[in-house]
């Protein structure tokens, strides 16, 4: 059972300018709320208990989440202007324990993508799906027990494209802990470290599932054009999924 959750929202969003007028992009709203309380609300709803949210710029937004919620805590990498996701990461490793899930603030997606993490039977899940073409993809390459070789955003460094990232997953403690290492000792060099190449790095000791799922429902929202797309068709798919999901789940009980 995963009862714990991280979200990585230490990023400036940069490449969407004013259109955050001046708030973390988590705080990008397309319904009613945020997208990062949407994801919360997601969370909590698959009964997830704890989520830490490793935060950066305009941490005191999500401060302010966090009176809200009884299960969010906050906790700030201080060095988020020269930083990387892993560095944010990183900071949290005092207060994740036990298998939980890693989630970016920037997405929006169908609860399935949580369900189908929480219900499998590997612990260290990357949640894939087939190519988006969306831009600014990351490409994944697995072997042919589909578990994980190597993601980039570059094309070429990929030998074949057998899915694309999602930007959720589920992370068992030994995963992390090799995560946390392996970190350690890049950040003697640079802090500009992501999460996805260390998960790339920890291959050889720790297998990583990629789970994919064709047609999800999903985007992740780093420019205009992402933003665009998520308001235009992802969103009300994931609405109209979401309701039918729930409709469904009541006429079972």
């Amino acid at each position: 059972m995963i009862e714990t959750a991280a979200i990585l929202a230490g990023g400036r969003g940069t490449r969407l300018g004013s259109l955050t007028q001046g708030m973390p992009k988590g705080f990008l709203t397309l319904g009613g709320d945020p997208i990062v309380q949407e994801s919360i609300e997601k969370l909590i709803d698959c009964g997830i208990s704890q989520i830490i949210i490793g935060t950066g710029f305009g941490d005191h937004y999500y401060e302010q989440l966090a009176s809200q919620y009884t299960q969010v805590r906050c906790v700030k990498n201080a060095a988020f202007m020269n930083s990387g996701s892993m560095y944010t990461m990183y900071q949290l490793r005092n207060l994740l324990v036990g298998r939980f899930l890693l989630l970016e603030s920037d997405l929006i997606y169908e609860r399935a993508a949580l369900e189908a993490l929480i219900q499998s039977e590997d612990d260290n899940v990357v949640l894939a799906s087939g190519l988006t073409h969306s831009g600014d993809e990351v490409y994944i390459e697995t072997d042919q027990a589909s578990n994980l070789v190597t993601m980039s955003k570059d094309r070429l460094a990929v030998s074949q494209v057998d899915a694309e990232l999602v930007g959720i997953c589920s992370i068992s403690t030994e995963a992390y802990s090799a995560m946390c290492r392996f970190a350690h000792r890049v950040f003697n060099r640079t802090l500009q470290l992501d999460y996805e190449d260390v998960l790339v790095g920890i291959t050889d000791d720790i297998p990583i599932h990629v789970l994919k799922i064709n047609g999800l429902a999903w985007a992740e929202i780093d420019d205009e054009a992402h933003l665009l797309r998520a308001r235009e068709v992802v969103y009300p798919e994931i609405l109209s999924r979401d309701k039918s999901a729930t409709e469904q789940n009541m006429l079972q009980q």
